[in-house]
C-alpha cells in the first residue's frame, strides 16, 4: 500500500509523539525516588511538639544528603503509630525494638540502624513518700506514659517476678507522657512512675526535684530505624546516611545535645530476632487494648 505524503507525514508525527511519550514515562518512573517526599514516622515517646522540634536537625540533614524533601509525623499513641506502620503509611519509621520486630515479621519492614545508647526503665517515687521496698506497691498505683512502651512491658514483667500482678495487686495510670507520669507521683496520685532514661530531659526541674529513683531496671535496646519494604532499593544509601549522622556536623551536635542518643549503629536481622520475646508480649497487650 502506497501512502500519500500527507498520510505518511501524519504517521511519522504520530510515531514521534508516541516515542516521546514512552521516553517521558520511563524517565518519570525513575525520577520520583528523588522528588517524592520521604515520609518518616516517629514513635510518640514525647509530645508531638517536642519530638518534631528535636528531630528538625535530622530532617535538614536527611534532605541535604538524600536530595529529597522529608516530612516528619507522629501519632497520638504507640498503638495508633504501630497500626499506621503496619498499614504502610510511612517510608521510614523510628520505633521501639519490640514494635520494630513486629513490623519486620508482620509487614516485612527492613532494619536500618538503632541508637548506640540503650534505654532504661527508671521507677520513680515521691521524695516525701518513698517505698521501703517494691513489695509496698501492692494495693497502690503505677503510672507510665504509654502501656505499649518496651520499658513498661519490662516493668510489668519485673513486678510479676516480685509477685505483683497488674490489675490485681496494683492498679495502673496511663498518663500519656513521661512528664505526666512523674507529676502523678510528685502529687501522690500514683506511687511509682516508669520513666525511660531518654525521657528525663523532657521532665521540668520543678517536677524532677520532687521525685527519686526507687529502682533502675536493666538496660534495653533503644529506638530502631526501619524501612518500609517498598524502600528496599534505597536501604543501603539510607542506612549509610543515618550512620553518618554524627555530632561532628552542626545538625548532629544540635540533635544529640537535645536527645542524649550519642550516635547510630547498624541494626542487623540477626539482632532483631532477639526482640521476639518482647514482640510476643506486646502483641498480647495490643490485642487487649483494641
Amino acid at each position: 500500500m502506497i501512502l500519500d505524503p500527507m498520510q505518511y507525514g501524519r504517521r511519522i508525527g504520530l510515531f514521534i509523539c508516541l516515542a516521546l511519550f514512552m521516553t517521558q514515562t520511563v524517565l518519570l518512573a525513575q525520577v520520583p525516588a528523588y522528588n517524592k517526599v520521604l515520609q518518616i514516622g516517629l514513635l510518640p515517646t514525647l509530645t508531638a511538639r517536642t519530638l518534631l522540634k528535636n528531630y528538625q536537625p535530622l530532617q535538614i540533614y536527611l534532605e541535604r544528603e538524600l536530595k529529597r524533601p522529608v516530612e516528619l509525623s507522629t501519632a497520638p499513641d504507640f498503638r495508633t503509630f504501630h497500626l499506621n506502620t503496619i498499614e504502610g503509611k510511612y517510608d521510614l519509621v523510628l520505633t521501639a525494638a519490640h514494635l520494630a520486630r513486629l513490623a519486620q515479621t508482620k509487614a516485612k519492614y527492613l532494619p536500618l540502624t538503632c541508637y548506640i545508647s540503650p534505654n532504661q526503665a527508671l521507677l520513680f517515687e515521691a521524695k516525701d513518700k518513698p517505698l521501703r521496698s517494691i513489695k509496698e506497691l501492692k494495693g497502690k498505683r503505677l503510672a507510665f506514659g504509654d502501656r505499649n512502651a518496651l520499658i513498661v512491658s519490662q516493668t510489668v514483667n519485673y513486678l510479676l517476678l516480685q509477685g505483683l500482678r497488674e490489675g490485681i495487686d496494683y492498679t495502673t495510670l496511663e498518663a500519656h507522657s513521661h512528664t505526666n507520669a512523674a507529676y502523678s507521683v510528685q502529687n501522690h496520685q500514683s506511687d511509682l512512675a516508669v520513666i525511660g532514661i531518654n525521657g528525663l530531659k523532657s521532665i521540668p526541674d520543678v517536677i524532677r526535684d520532687g521525685i527519686n529513683v526507687h529502682i533502675a531496671l536493666p538496660e534495653v535496646p533503644s529506638l530502631t530505624w526501619m524501612a518500609n519494604p517498598r524502600m528496599a532499593s534505597e536501604v543501603p544509601k539510607i542506612k549509610a546516611v543515618l550512620i553518618g549522622f554524627t555530632s561532628t556536623s552542626r545538625e548532629g551536635k544540635e540533635f544529640y545535645d537535645a536527645t542524649d542518643y550519642v550516635g547510630m549503629r547498624e541494626m542487623t536481622s540477626r539482632e532483631m530476632k532477639t526482640f521476639e520475646p518482647y514482640a510476643k508480649d506486646i502483641t498480647r497487650t495490643l490485642e487487649s487494648t483494641k
